[in-house]
């Protein structure tokens, strides 16, 4: 069983985003986002798209391959958070769930995402290539597991991917991809280093740095714990004589977690408090 909920949130920050994947002890996976925009123009609406299998989807032209564009069907059906701009649909799938029960997110990417460039899309590859924003769309309609998506990305088979553009601009993206066992996997084109992809193991994403940085930064919190780091206290002397400071609170089990809103952070709370999610031995506890 997977549930997926999405939450959009207007706030002072812009562009943040994050991730969650909670798998309970009888194997149920429940995965929640929020996407937070501190200007969310009245031109953009958004919806919740269903489509059934056989649902066709085209590819915008590129101008170095003639011919029609490339195009893909739905295996699955499928459902999607969507956009319009304008009054014209999106191109991007910010997330969607597909009834084989794997998960596709969008989140932004900044100063670190880099694609090709559409003109260098030609031959061979024009016929197995889309824009960034619709990598998603590709996943839920081709993919039932993570270790599919693996498989072909190690081979070569997944498509290229190029820059497109969407609310007038290339958005930069990375993408996270859950199946209903939990595994997980984070998909980034990062610049300078091309096409890469990381078992997610923390059940966590957000934005901006790469994935592997966020799980080094976490070697700098080894100490969180459920529990209170002791009683003793602050202890100190003065003119001879010793004194000891008891806490008269608790909490200092997470003394130093990050409460900021910066994207490393983010992950370092969600982290472990999703750390001690786990725990929960049935779904219908949540």
């Amino acid at each position: 069983m997977l549930g997926f909920a999405i939450l959009v949130t207007l706030l002072t920050m812009s562009d943040s985003c994050q991730e969650i994947r909670i798998k309970a002890k009888d194997g149920g996976v429940v995965l929640g986002r929020s996407m937070e925009f501190s200007d969310l123009r009245d031109y953009v609406n958004n919806y919740v798209v269903t489509e059934p299998s056989g649902t066709k989807h085209e590819a915008p032209r590129l101008p170095n391959c003639p011919g029609d564009p490339f195009t893909f069907s739905n295996r699955f059906k499928t459902i999607t958070y969507k956009g319009t701009f304008r009054g014209e649909w999106l191109n991007t799938t910010a997330d969607g769930i597909n009834d084989a029960g794997l998960s596709a997110s969008v989140l932004y990417f900044t100063d670190y995402a880099e694609y090709i460039d559409p003109s260098d899309i030609m031959g061979t590859a024009c016929a197995n290539s889309v824009p960034q924003t619709m990598v998603t769309t590709y996943i839920l309609a081709t993919y039932q597991t993570v270790e599919q998506v693996r498989s072909d990305l190690e081979s070569g088979t997944f498509p290229a991917v190029w820059a497109g553009y969407d609310l007038g601009y290339v958005p930069p993206l990375h993408y996270n991809i859950i199946d209903k066992t939990g595994a997980g996997l984070v998909l980034e084109h990062v610049k300078g280093q091309g096409v890469k992809w990381y078992d997610n193991t923390v059940g966590v994403i957000t934005n901006s740095p790469p994935y592997p940085w966020h799980m080094d930064n976490l070697r700098n919190y080894p100490r969180f714990q459920r529990n209170d780091n002791g009683r003793e206290g602050f202890k100190y002397s003065s003119l001879g004589d010793d004194y000891s400071l008891a806490p008269q609170w608790t909490g200092s089990g997470l003394l130093g977690l990050p409460g900021d809103y910066t994207s490393p952070s983010r992950f370092v709370k969600a982290a472990t408090f999703f750390h001690w999610l786990q725990h929960l031995p049935l779904l219908t506890t949540l």
